[in-house]
């Protein structure tokens, strides 16, 4: 048991009601993503009029936390611990991918999408420096809400349920991006980066929320 312990009683875990609710909120940007794949939704209408929203939301929750009641104080907790530690996560993701593209030769561009995130958000050139910005802004918000769903989903965290966290990504990934980036499934850098990369962000997410979360 760490410091972070103090506030956690049995009474005062997340609801099913609770959890949903969040997870709704911080699967947006990634929905986005999706909605663009599958159904073409343009994301120059689904990131400023939902995802931005959505944001807004959850920093509200996390802003009040302190001066809301007990259980809004428990939910904000859970969106900050997840917030910062899939931000970690994130970086470790995007550090391990260019390594193993310079170890294999892989011909993958392992930073290929943000550059068209950039492009889909903005509908500017995806070479335009703003589109770029823009697409790295997203990328991170990404890894953010994603370590936020985790965090509410698992609030002990653990190694193992966020590398099947982090594979569940893997998944969809592989479901939606071969259309979004134009590139074939059975790409060795694309498959290699990703499992590796994806394994890796959900050990140190699953790891991070373990050592630092209120729960016993």
């Amino acid at each position: 048991m760490n410091n972070y312990t103090q506030d956690i009683t049995p009474d005062s875990k997340l609801s099913l009601r609770e959890v949903v609710f969040g997870i709704i909120l911080a699967s947006a940007s990634g929905a986005a993503v999706l909605a663009h794949a599958f159904v073409s939704a343009p994301m120059t209408f689904t990131v400023p009029f939902i995802v931005l929203p959505t944001f807004a939301l959850l920093l509200g929750v996390v802003l009040l936390r302190r001066k809301l009641y007990h259980r809004f104080h428990i939910f904000a907790e859970q969106l900050i611990l997840g917030a910062w530690t899939g931000l970690v996560a994130t970086l470790a993701y995007d550090a391990i991918r260019p390594v193993l593209q310079l170890i294999f030769q892989f011909s993958f561009e392992p930073y290929k999408a943000i550059p068209i995130f950039g492009q889909l958000i903005t509908g500017l050139p995806a070479t335009d420096n703003l589109a770029i910005i823009t697409g790295w802004i997203y990328h991170f918000w990404n890894g953010v809400s994603f370590g936020m769903m985790f965090a509410l989903l698992k609030p002990k965290g653990g190694a193992v349920a966020g590398l099947i966290w982090g594979l569940g990504l893997q998944c969809l990934m592989m479901a939606a991006y071969p259309k979004f980036l134009q590139i074939r499934l059975e790409d060795p850098g694309f498959l290699v980066t990703g499992l590796v990369g994806h394994s890796l962000w959900g050990i140190v997410l699953g790891l991070s929320v373990k050592r630092w979360s209120k729960y016993d």
